[in-house]
This record gives C-alpha cells, sequence and structure tokens, in this order.
C-alpha cells in the first residue's frame, strides 16, 4: 500500500532538514494519522476549509498560539496554511526553534513505537493520547517508508548481467537508463578502455616491463577486448 502524498512530503522534510531516521519519522507520522489523517485543512470537529483560529488545524492539529504562528508562516511566504509543504517546513521551523526539546528527545527514539510515545507527549501534548492508534499507526507506516526509501534498481536492469559498458558507467558515476543508450555513453565507455588499454600495452612493452609480469599472451588477449 502507498504511503499517503501528505505523509510522504513530511516524511521528506524530516529526511532531508533534520536526518531524521526512519523510525523516528514513522513517530511522527503515526501521531498525525491520529490528529488529522493527514488532512492539511481539516479543523478540528472535522469541518475542512481555512484555520478557524479555536480548536486545532492540518496534520498536527496545531492550536492557539502555534495555530496562529503557522497563519502567520504561510502569510510570510506568500503560501496556503493548508499546504502539505508550508506545514512540513513550519513543522521543521518548530523543531528547530521552541520546540527543539521535543526534536532532541525524538533523535533519542529507536523504534516507530517509542517515536510515536516521545512525539505525542513532547510535541503534540495531546489532551486525549489514544497511544494505541498511534502507535499501530507508526508501526505501519515505518514499513511504508521502508519500501519507498529503498535503493530502486532502473527498470530491465538485471544487476548480475550488466554489460561491461554499463558497469563501467555505472562504476564511473553514470546513472544507467536502459531504455535510452545514448551513444554517447557507449562512445565515453569505449574510449575510456581504449585508453585504458593503451596505458597497460605501453607499461607491458616499456624496457623491463612490468616488475614480476611475464603474460606473452597480452596482445592477443587485449585485442580480444576490442568491440565490447
Amino acid at each position: 500500500m502507498p504511503i499517503n502524498p501528505n505523509a510522504a512530503v513530511v516524511a521528506q522534510h524530516l529526511k532531508e532538514k533534520l536526518g531524521l531516521s526512519n523510525a523516528q519519522i514513522a513517530g511522527v507520522l503515526g501521531n498525525f494519522s491520529q490528529e488529522s489523517g493527514f488532512n492539511t485543512r481539516v479543523n478540528e470537529g472535522g469541518a475542512i476549509g481555512a484555520p478557524r483560529g479555536r480548536g486545532g488545524y492540518g496534520l498536527a492539529q496545531w492550536t492557539g498560539d502555534r495555530q496562529s504562528n503557522l497563519v502567520s508562516f504561510a502569510k510570510q511566504r506568500k503560501m496556503d496554511p493548508g499546504d502539505p509543504a508550508l506545514q512540513s517546513q513550519f513543522l521543521v521551523s518548530e523543531l528547530q526553534g521552541p520546540e527543539k526539546a521535543a526534536l532532541q528527545s525524538l533523535r533519542g527514539a529507536v523504534s516507530p513505537e517509542q517515536s510515536a510515545l516521545v512525539f505525542r507527549r513532547d510535541f503534540e501534548r495531546a489532551g486525549d493520547p489514544n497511544d494505541t492508534n498511534r502507535l499501530k499507526q507508526a508501526k505501519a507506516l515505518y514499513g511504508q517508508l521502508g519500501q519507498t526509501q529503498a535503493p530502486k534498481v532502473p527498470l530491465g536492469v538485471n544487476q548480475t548481467t550488466l554489460s561491461v559498458n554499463d558497469t563501467l558507467l555505472a562504476a564511473l558515476g553514470f546513472q544507467l537508463n536502459p531504455l535510452e543508450q545514448t551513444p554517447k555513453s557507449t562512445s565515453f565507455a569505449a574510449d575510456y578502455l581504449d585508453k585504458e588499454r593503451q596505458k597497460v600495452l605501453q607499461q607491458l612493452f616499456m624496457p623491463g616491463g612490468i616488475p614480476g609480469l611475464d603474460l606473452p599472451g597480452i596482445p592477443g588477449l587485449f585485442a580480444s577486448t576490442q568491440g565490447i
């Protein structure tokens, strides 16, 4: 099951801006699932729209001065306070500022469940904890984060049967694109192999050659690599 799009935006901000682990991010998301169901425009009580200035609002159900700060934060950036990216930015700003104690305690959590409890206690300070659901959601979301952030192999590439050309390009930092093999990338690999072949041949047939190396069949061996 794919992760909620708004949850994915929050996860990206927490990973890139704060360097949190997947377990810690899952704890945050487990709380947001409980607080708002990841609806960035929901007011406490269920009304959808702009913040009403009373009760909670948004992903974290910000209340009181914190909700007012969210609205001001949005105005300064000329953004919609219900924008998931804006709320993710505001979340990071709180954790780096007035809620930095919550961030510090969150960094010490090692599991999704522990992270959910710490974040509820120190950041949400929820009047109705309902920890059972927060922990359940955090655990489920942790699994989804693991799937979405796993290293990806390009479509159609079998890592065990990559060509010499593709292997060389990957080793040199070029991104493989099996659906669009460009002549430029193929030419680069061929030129590189040819230059390295010439270097080795020069060393082999210099006076004295390579110390300890006696391979008379080397010229034929290197000639056989033409056309890779």
